[in-house]
């Protein structure tokens, strides 16, 4: 009777397992702020990412903001309100490349601003690159 009862147990504790583990991958959608939507590939969602060597990379939507002055940010707008990624710190320097990319998903690379600053609206980048990030598909190869 012990060693049934026994059987049974593990047998119960071996399918729980087996279950937990087949649902922890069903719910892998979302992996280190990676979005993948059907028909482009995999890219990252709206945020600030770190790089190696000390750089940092802002992706989502290039923004003027009518605030303090005006300057261009890069704001998540995913959500129910928009949120401030970064603020593009040297805008005047590469103001040929911010007008065009107005309201288009943005790459903009660079290193953090340390220095100090008028506005209060999230952390600054020193823009080194600025890349559209386009979503479109190329024809089938």
């Amino acid at each position: 009777m012990f060693t049934r009862i026994l059987a049974l147990v593990l047998a119960l504790s071996l399918a729980l397992v087996l279950v937990g583990c087949a649902a922890a991958d069903r719910s892998s959608d979302v992996q280190n702020g990676a979005v993948d939507t059907p028909g482009t590939e995999l890219r990252l969602a709206p945020g600030l990412y770190d790089l190696e060597g000390g750089t940092v990379q802002a992706i989502g939507t290039l923004t003027w903001v009518d605030l303090e002055g005006g300057f261009w940010a890069v704001v998540d707008t995913t959500g129910a309100e928009d949120t401030n990624v970064a603020v593009i710190a040297n805008a005047d320097e590469v103001a040929n490349v911010l007008a065009p990319l107005e309201g288009r998903q943005v790459s903009v690379v660079g290193e953090r601003f340390e220095g100090m600053s008028i506005r209060m609206a999230g952390p600054e980048v020193i823009a080194e690159t600025i890349e559209e990030i386009d979503d479109t598909t190329g024809a089938a190869e």
